[in-house]
């Protein structure tokens, strides 16, 4: 794999953290009923920070010298998961695809929320937020109770499962070369999973 093709992977990752720690900011994106995990998911990402797991990932891809006995394994690992020329391109094009429509209808439930003055102001107001009837399990989705705002329930739902989808694909390029990059990397995709797992409920 040439130098370029594992810079441009190196791009791709570094806006997972901030991803991941957006969407753990976020107290709309989780089950009313699973706020607490919130505190939880940011101090495993602080634990992550804390062992350097980003950039050492970061470092592993781009190692300058090809020659090196580390850079010619995770060649190697790479190439053996299809993750150079058109596959990476492809799997690249998808990640940008994926995460532009993602991004759309999260900005579209933070602009329609209450509190929120005008399309420029993303903030809102968290004590109007309300649970979301889907957390009782005796949620009928034809009888939506008195004061809810079922189109605003609707709009976070999908910005959750879009966003859901986008770890997913993330996961097309990231877990293919996890074995290649072991401890940390592991460590990552474990987090990533479990907040893929909340949004894609």
């Amino acid at each position: 794999m040439s130098l370029a093709d594992r810079n441009r992977l190196a791009e791709g990752i570094l806006p997972l953290r901030q991803l991941l720690l957006n969407i753990v900011n976020d107290p709309n994106l989780f089950p009313a009923n699973g706020q607490h995990l919130r505190s939880q998911f940011r101090t495993a990402l602080d634990q992550l920070d804390a062992v350097g797991a980003f950039p050492e990932v970061i470092e592993a891809l781009r190692l300058n010298d090809a020659s090196s006995p580390r850079a010619l394994v995770l060649d190697a690992a790479l190439e053996q998961v299809g993750l150079t020329g058109q596959q990476l391109e492809l799997k690249l094009e998808v990640v940008n695809w994926t995460r532009t429509r993602a991004f759309r209808a999260w900005d579209i439930a933070l602009q329609r929320s209450p509190g929120v003055e005008s399309e420029d102001d993303t903030g809102f107001d968290e004590s109007q937020l309300g649970p979301d009837p889907e957390d009782d399990p005796d949620y009928d989705a034809g009888d939506h109770p008195d004061g809810s705002d079922p189109a605003r329930h609707y709009r976070w739902r999908r910005a959750r499962k879009l966003l859901a989808k986008l770890l997913k694909a993330i996961d097309d390029i990231f877990g293919s070369f996890i074995s290649a990059i072991p401890n940390v990397g592991e460590l990552i995709i474990e987090i990533k999973g479990a907040l893929e797992s909340l949004l894609d409920r």
